[in-house]
C-alpha cells in the first residue's frame, strides 16, 4: 500500500455501526496501538481517524496491521552485529 501515516501520533478508534447501536470511540496514544486495538475488537466494523484527518476503513486497518506485522517479523529476523553498531559510534 505504502502510503505514509504518522505512526507516533495519536489516533481514534471507532466501530461503526456497532451491534448494539451505541458508537464508542477511543483515542490511542498512537496509530500503532489504534491498529493493534482494532484488530482485537470488530475488525469487521473498525475505523481510525488520523490525527491528520485520514479516515481509515476495514479494508485499510487490515492492509496496514498485515504491513506492520511483516515489518516487525523482518525486524525480528534481523540479525544483530556487534561490529555494524561498533561502526555507527
Amino acid at each position: 500500500m505504502a502510503l505514509k501515516y504518522d505512526w507516533a501520533a495519536p489516533a481514534k478508534l471507532f466501530f461503526w455501526p456497532a451491534e448494539d447501536g451505541s458508537e464508542e470511540e477511543c483515542v490511542y496514544p498512537t496509530l500503532d496501538d489504534a491498529l493493534k486495538a482494532a484488530g482485537e475488537g470488530d475488525a469487521d466494523h473498525a475505523w481510525i481517524i488520523t490525527r491528520d484527518g485520514d479516515i481509515l476503513n476495514p479494508r485499510v486497518i487490515a492492509t496496514l496491521r498485515e504491513e506492520l506485522a511483516e515489518r516487525r517479523r523482518r525486524k525480528r529476523d534481523k540479525p544483530f552485529s556487534f561490529l555494524g553498531w561498533a561502526r555507527a559510534a
